[in-house]
């Protein structure tokens, strides 16, 4: 996709307040710093934040209930097992009546001012259904967040040393963009547009769920875009870890087999 710079003078846009939600499961390592970061930037943008606890058994969710719990932004909810991440969303975005959601991981933090520019982002693209910011590492170094739909053709680009420059995960994350797919981290999701496009598919329990949504985006002619103003910092596969342990990387390759199960060729599965 070809970049798209913004003027540098383009007035900033109007914006309703949001939604955001994150999930948690045994996030104790991560979810006070992450709730702490996006505080001030709710209180500024009327916006509320509400964690959705997935039957944590930490402590996590009594820990940001007591510490956030007086304050008017705040809210929690429980389910008593873990869904997994597409139900535990689907559930927690289900009845709000935000026209936006920033659904975010309970392993990020939001740098400031990061929530603001995400969402006048989506605004610049009425026909986005999603955006995402640009991702960091905890020692603030790029995390690559620009993906290709995984077919054989992109994982053979994205692997091979001699075609990886033609991957999206490998170019530029500089300027404002379209996208196939943007990791999950932190997405702002029309809500519209998500409950038009079904929402997250529950067959997916963790990883490659937001790649089907976003695939199933494109399909309805939805756009989703890449926001490198807004930067967040993601401590990849925090979440995951709390959830999957040692078998992270298995999951993570089931459900990209799943993905092309439900949108590829016999052929596509046979190639991966």
């Amino acid at each position: 996709m070809k970049d798209v710079p913004v003027p540098a003078d383009t007035a900033p846009l109007a914006v309703a307040p949001c939604a955001v939600v994150t999930l948690n499961y045994n996030g104790a390592a991560f979810l006070e710093d992450m709730v702490g970061s996006v505080a001030p930037q709710l209180c500024r943008s009327g916006s509320r934040l509400i964690v959705f606890d997935n039957g944590s058994t930490d402590g996590s969710d009594r820990i940001v209930e007591e510490r956030f719990g007086g304050e008017e932004w705040f809210s929690i909810r429980r389910s008593p097992v873990n869904l997994g991440f597409a139900a535990g969303a689907n559930q927690a975005l289900s009845d709000l009546r935000e026209e936006v959601v920033v659904l975010a991981n309970s392993d990020t933090v939001f740098l400031p001012g990061s929530l603001d520019a995400l969402l006048q982002g989506l605004a610049r693209h009425p026909g986005a259904a999603l955006a995402g910011p640009r991702l960091l590492w905890p020692d603030g170094t790029l995390q690559p967040s620009l993906r290709d739909f995984p077919f054989p053709g992109a994982l053979i680009r994205e692997h091979l040393p001699f075609r990886s420059l033609l991957s999206s995960k490998y170019s530029s994350h500089a300027s404002e963009r379209r996208a196939d797919w943007l990791v999950g981290a932190v997405m702002a999701i029309r809500t519209g547009m998500f409950r038009e496009a079904g929402g997250f598919d529950t067959d997916y329990f963790f990883y490659h769920e937001e790649t089907d949504l976003q695939y199933r985006f494109r399909e309805r002619g939805m756009e989703v875009w890449f926001i490198p103003s807004s930067a967040v910092v993601h401590i990849e596969g925090g979440s995951a870890r709390a959830v999957f342990g040692r078998d992270t990387t298995l999951r993570y390759i089931s459900a990209k087999l799943r993905f092309l199960r439900k949108h590829g060729s016999p052929l596509d599965i046979a190639c991966f």
